[in-house]
């Protein structure tokens, strides 16, 4: 599970990027806010903590797109979508494989009789 507080900070960073977007402050200036909450990520990712390999994945994909949205050359609008989509990425509990396993069964063969082939 992916710690409440990383992604509170992803939420801050984001709502603090959408106020200066809105506001007209330089794109470089909400990148900057943004690369906060990024290397937040990069500590998690580092750390050993308790997230479990699908947490991991999820920081890991988090970070991508925040590392995408912070350095890219793209618009303000596109770079507030980026940092939104990573910080959804971080909230969705996604069940792991384990969950989803289910036993497998042994095949059962079975011999159809009749139909229309016949010896001759």
């Amino acid at each position: 599970m992916i710690p409440s507080r990383l992604i509170e900070l992803g939420e801050q960073a984001l709502a603090t990027a959408v106020t200066d977007v809105s506001a007209g402050e330089p794109l470089v200036r909400c990148r900057l806010l943004a690369s906060e909450f990024y290397r937040a990520l990069k500590r998690e990712l580092r750390s050993t903590s308790k997230v479990g390999p699908v947490g991991r994945r999820k920081l890991a994909a988090a970070a991508n797109l925040f590392c995408h949205a912070i350095t890219a050359n793209i618009g303000q609008h596109v770079m507030l979508k980026e940092l939104e989509r990573a910080i959804d990425l971080l909230k969705v509990d996604i069940p792991t494989c384990d969950r989803l396993a289910k036993p497998r069964l042994k095949p059962i063969l079975r011999v159809i009789e009749g139909g229309l082939s016949r010896a001759v």
